[in-house]
């Protein structure tokens, strides 16, 4: 998957909350804007940014499938062998933590400062869930990093 690098930085102020998408294949933010209206929730406030910037997702409040074209259901499952695979998804963390909610389910308060969404997955082998959360660029997975390319013989 090509990285798509969107900066959309506003006037600072001490209200406005960072808002980061980190992609499947690199530390480096795919999306950082400074978000300054105010939201109920981390849900309201990513549904919301998105769709302000034109940018597609798969979602809503409660939750982000896709944004950025990453994979969805079949297409998210990486097995790996018949004990193990791999789950990737969107999470997130606010000021650091990534808190056991659904992203409607955490209130904004006037101390949030940073939403971070990453590309991540959760990994599972021998009939146990072992991780959640691992951010993918950390193996950077074929299937979405690299970029295909044609031969062709003449």
């Amino acid at each position: 998957m090509k990285t798509l690098l969107i900066t959309l930085l506003f006037s600072l102020n001490a209200l406005a909350i960072e808002l980061t998408f980190t992609g499947p294949c690199s530390e480096e933010f795919i999306m950082r804007t400074q978000v300054e209206e105010e939201y109920e929730n981390i849900g309201e406030l990513t549904a919301s940014t998105l769709t302000k910037f034109g940018i597609p997702f798969l979602g809503s409040a409660e939750g982000i499938a896709s944004v950025f074209g990453t994979p969805v259901g079949n297409a998210a499952m990486e097995i790996i062998s018949p004990t193990e695979m791999r789950a990737y998804g969107w999470c997130f963390a606010v000021d650091g933590v990534a808190p056991d909610l659904y992203s409607h389910e955490v209130v904004i308060t006037h101390e949030t400062k940073k939403i971070t969404w990453t590309f991540g997955f959760a990994h599972f082998k021998d009939g146990q869930w072992i991780t959640q959360c691992t951010p993918a660029y950390k193996i950077k997975p074929a299937s979405m990093c690299e970029d295909p390319t044609t031969e062709v013989s003449l």
